[in-house]
C-alpha cells in the first residue's frame, strides 16, 4: 500500500485536519465513513496521520476526497 510521507512536512495532515473542520465533522465521524469506503483504520490512527505522526495511505486520500468533497490537491496546498 502506497503511503505519503509526512516524516519533515505535515502540510497533508494540517489540510486534512482544516477540510474537516471546514465541514463541521469529528475524527470519528470521518473514521467511520472512511470504514464505509472501506478504509479499514482506527480513530488513534486517524488523529496520527492529522497532526503528523503516520502517513495517510492514498487510499485513504482518494477516500477522504469524497468523504470531503474536496480536490486531491487540497492536501498539499501550503
Amino acid at each position: 500500500m502506497e503511503r505519503i510521507n509526512q516524516r519533515t512536512n505535515h502540510i497533508v495532515g494540517t489540510n486534512i485536519r482544516r477540510l474537516r473542520l471546514e465541514k463541521g465533522l469529528k475524527n470519528k465521524e470521518i473514521v467511520a465513513q472512511l470504514q464505509l469506503h472501506g478504509v479499514d483504520i482506527s480513530t488513534g490512527t486517524y488523529s496520527k496521520i492529522e497532526t503528523g505522526r503516520n502517513n495517510p495511505s492514498v487510499d485513504l486520500l482518494i477516500a477522504l476526497t469524497d468523504i470531503l468533497s474536496c480536490s486531491y490537491d487540497s492536501f498539499f496546498q501550503k
